[in-house]
């Protein structure tokens, strides 16, 4: 680059470093709630087994925020605040200068000293981003990094790559309504509950617990259309909020993101392909009939941008698997967005307030998403997915290790919800691990057997809670 060209990344770094000048990290780019991922990230990047952390989940879930909140505890524990640097491949000029420009002229003009701190933005941008920093990390053996990256299977796959032993990946997704409740300021003398064994707690052990929870029901609603993106959390106008999701997360992911990262033939496609799975959310997708809906559009290339819409960490994808150890048929996938709020703001008139079968896919992609996000975070052998036998018996959601069976949920998220005998979770359920029924009613709970299967039966503004406060 030309001596100006460099002057003016050096006056960008500036900007994006205020702490260089004024010593501190401005308050505005701090929030008081700290996600359970900070924790995480922070025990990461302090361990003496040093690595590379890397967050990877949708945009505006909280990133960003994470690495100003650890930016803020170096500088308190007594870092010089020059020796830490972050900038973000959402900046153009940072976007064409690259990785090794920018670091390169951060040491020659502002830390020349040996330990230093790079916190890196959407670091997918830079095609060449694993590479360098697995050199910076090799040559500076005091060096620490925490890098973001909003298309996630491009970021683990650079990682996987450029080889292990280096890197930690820390998943980032949208706020369980546990969190959604903590930024709101809601706090609940509620102890910490295995939600899974809340069968063997007394009958008025979990009666103190789910009517403690009771008054939450109208923060669930809220939280079902509005989603779990912690900038809305608090947003009055739900017009607006929507519109800033569709602009912000789907505009960006869909339109500026996923072309820049992936070969994409073309985006007007790609759109038409998401908006088709927000309006057939949770359910079975069928491959053939998508391409016979889309004029010139091959099964294949379908296939590919459902796999591109889920690395952006728009969709999560429900696999089909194996009925109690026996090898499953051969079944398509279910798709569901991976935010309800995310699903509001495109699909025109889903009000889960009015509208029951919007409720109803509201609630079923809601305990899929904190049935993932709980079983992921503990072990990445976890296995989410669905059941459906040749007789059409299903289970919305299971949860094996290795094949076989953990738990089996059955979100039935409306008045009266009955279980029949010929009920997946009934036919291929077991006696000594009670599948969970979600209900709607606050006084719909307990465990119960039919057939030889036990049942608990929880609503679900205590299980959403409990499973995040557990995650």
């Amino acid at each position: 680059m030309a001596i100006i060209e460099n002057q003016a990344l050096l006056n960008i770094l500036y900007k994006f470093n205020p702490w260089w000048q004024s010593g501190i990290v401005p308050k505005e780019f701090l929030k008081e709630f700290k996600r359970k991922q900070y924790y995480t990230c922070t025990k990461a990047f302090q361990s003496e087994l040093r690595r590379i952390v890397v967050m990877s989940g949708a945009r505006r879930t909280g990133k960003t925020t994470i690495m100003y909140q650890m930016i803020d505890d170096l500088i308190s524990a007594g870092v010089n605040p020059y020796n830490i640097i972050f900038f973000t491949f959402d900046h153009p000029v940072v976007r064409a200068a690259n990785m090794e420009m920018v670091v390169d002229l951060y040491r020659n003009n502002v830390c020349g000293d040996s330990e230093f701190y790079v916190f890196i933005d959407e670091v997918q941008f830079d095609k060449n981003w694993t590479n360098y920093l697995k050199m910076l990390y090799d040559l500076n053996p005091t060096m620490r990094s925490v890098a973001t990256g909003s298309a996630s299977a491009a970021v683990e796959k650079g990682i996987r790559e450029s080889g292990a032993g280096r890197w930690t990946v820390i998943k980032v997704p949208t706020l369980s309504f546990y969190e959604f409740c903590e930024i709101k300021g809601i706090k609940k003398n509620i102890p910490d509950v295995d939600v899974f064994s809340m069968h063997k707690m007394t009958s008025q052990e979990q009666t103190r617990i789910i009517i403690g929870l009771s008054d939450l029901q109208v923060h669930l609603m809220r939280y079902l259309q509005l989603g779990g993106f912690p900038e809305l959390v608090n947003a009055n106008d739900l017009t607006y909020a929507q519109r800033l999701l569709r602009e912000d997360v789907l505009e960006r992911a869909i339109k500026n993101d996923l072309p820049n990262v992936y070969e994409i033939r073309s985006v007007d496609e790609l759109e038409k392909v998401f908006v088709y799975l927000c309006y057939n959310a949770t359910n079975i997708i069928n491959l053939e009939t998508m391409s016979k809906e889309f004029e010139n559009v091959s099964r294949p290339t379908i296939e590919k941008y459902i796999g591109y819409l889920e690395s952006a960490n728009i969709i999560n994808i429900s696999k089909s698997l194996n009925i109690q150890g026996k090898k499953a048929l051969k079944q398509r996938n279910k798709i569901y967005i991976a935010d309800n709020g995310i699903r509001s703001a495109v699909v025109l008139g889903a009000n889960v307030q009015t509208d029951d079968a919007e409720m109803g896919y509201a609630m079923e992609s809601t305990c899929f998403k904190h049935v993932l996000d709980y079983f992921g975070a503990l072990n990445s052998l976890y296995e989410v997915g669905y059941i459906r036998s040749g007789k059409g018996e299903e289970i919305d959601i299971a949860v094996q290790y290795r094949g076989q069976p953990i738990q089996y949920i059955e979100a039935k998220y409306r008045g009266q919800s009955t279980i029949k005998d010929t009920n997946g979770i009934v036919v291929f359920g077991f006696h000594d691990t009670p599948g969970y029924v979600i209900t709607k009613e606050v006084s719909d709970f307990g465990l119960s057997e039919r057939k030889g299967t036990s049942l608990y039966r929880i609503p679900a503004v205590a299980f959403l809670y409990l499973i995040g406060k557990m995650g």
